[in-house]
């Protein structure tokens, strides 16, 4: 037999014993349930299973009516009645009732944690107020110094003095010279340029006594020449002119103008209350690091100084000190050149040139005109070969007195020419001329 059928076998055999004791009696009936006890309706015992009756009308002729007593709710009977309970909220808050606020004194510690109060100063507000109104007039106004003239013979005055540090690739060293306030021309005293001159302004063919940088950028130095005496040698703006740019308010406005659209990429500061900014110039690019404090000097010109100095800022219309300039790249090593301001303040100051003849052959035109007559000279020398030539041929003795005579005069003709021009360029230029 399988196991299965095993299985079937054990679990009948089971059954068929259980059944066979339950009708013995030895074990209960699992199917046999006990009879149900019969109560009353409307009986405790009923009431007791659980029966609910509802109560008899109060009418007998009319069945809706309430068979139940009423009664108010809240009062005594409603609670002994049904247990009514009823929940006590008190009166409700008035919704336009603010919480209470603590009063605290005004412009304490306390009133600003609690309330964020500003305390406005009325005396300090009038204060900067008035600052403000200074600072926009010392921009509005001009210097009340005169300017020095446009010619380069006269008095020249000055009446704020700088003293700055240059550092640059031929070395490190202080200079102070004097500035006209009213247009920016500058005086340089040699005694008073440290490295930049040695000597004192002394060299082997006589000494300097000043250099001027006059208001459009032209530049001459004066002094004595051992062969000529007394004289200025006026050299124009082949030295840069030291910011001679910063004369044109059209130049002076695009480096402002440049400055958001330049990437703020600044060296070393000097250090202090000071802004850097960094733009355009003429062909090259800055870096200015300007008081945040306004300056006093009244001035219409865009740039007082030679590179350090009093700077006119448009855009906050204050004129500023400049402490500290970088030109990028503006040095002779191809490094950047850094001039840093020491010291301003007024101090008057002033030279004449007057009782000095001016030597203009180092100008620009004054070169163009030496480069001119020296182009020439190759065809004047050869011209003369030519006639010295003709004088060697010509026949000897009486046959040849004319011939000799015609290119003689020649000659002289040419050395005559030669000579007149030279002159000219010495008399217009300054430079000792001797007629004889």
């Amino acid at each position: 037999m399988s196991r299965r059928g095993v299985t079937f076998a054990v679990v009948g055999a089971v059954v068929v014993a259980g059944v066979a004791l339950a009708a013995t009696g030895v074990l209960p009936n699992p199917f046999s349930f006990p009879p149900p006890e019969v109560v009353e309706s409307g009986s405790d015992e009923a009431r007791a299973a659980g029966e609910m009756t509802m109560p008899p009308p109060a009418s007998a002729s009319d069945p809706f009516a309430p068979n139940l007593p009423i009664v108010e709710s809240g009062s005594p009977e409603a609670r002994a009645l049904a247990g009514e309970e009823i929940e006590k909220f008190g009166v409700p808050p008035n919704p336009f009732d603010l919480p209470p606020i603590p009063v605290v004194e005004s412009g304490t510690e306390d009133a600003w944690i609690a309330h964020g109060e500003t305390f406005i100063d009325l005396a300090e507000e009038e204060r900067l107020a008035e600052m403000r109104r200074q600072v926009e007039a010392t921009f509005a106004a001009n210097s009340r110094f005169p300017p020095n003239p446009e010619s380069e013979m006269g008095s020249y005055r000055f009446d704020l003095m700088i003293r700055q540090l240059i550092d640059s690739s031929e070395g490190l060293g202080e200079i102070t010279y004097f500035v006209n306030s009213a247009d920016n021309s500058q005086l340089f005293l040699p005694g008073l340029m440290g490295n930049w001159m040695p000597g004192g302004g002394n060299f082997a063919q006589g000494e300097v006594h000043f250099a001027v940088r006059q208001a459009d950028g032209d530049t001459f130095i004066c002094g004595k020449h051992q062969e000529i005496g007394p004289a200025c040698l006026l050299l124009g703006d082949d030295l840069g002119s030291a910011f001679g740019w910063f004369r044109d308010m059209s130049l002076h406005r695009d480096f402002l103008a440049s400055i958001p659209r330049t990437p703020q990429t600044l060296g070393e500061g000097p250090g202090g209350n000071v802004q850097g900014i960094r733009g355009k110039g003429d062909g090259i690019m800055l870096q200015m690091w300007v008081s945040r404090r306004p300056s006093s000097i009244a001035t219409q010109m865009p740039f007082l100084g030679a590179g350090v100095g009093v700077f006119k800022d448009t855009r906050i219309r204050a004129n500023r000190l400049v402490h500290r300039t970088r030109w990028e790249g503006g040095d002779l090593d191809g490094g950047d050149l850094v001039f840093d301001l020491v010291e301003i303040g007024p101090a008057e100051q002033s030279v004449d040139s007057s009782d000095y003849r001016f030597v203009t052959a180092f100008t620009g035109q004054g070169l163009v005109e030496a480069m001119t007559f020296g182009n020439q000279l190759p065809a004047w020398q050869g011209e003369a070969r030519a006639i010295q030539e003709a004088l060697d041929a010509c026949p000897s003795g009486r046959a040849g007195s004319d011939c000799r005579k015609f290119n003689r005069q020649r000659m002289k003709e040419l050395n005559e020419r030669v000579r007149d021009q030279a002159l000219d360029y010495g008399r217009r230029h300054g430079l000792p001329v001797d007629d004889e």
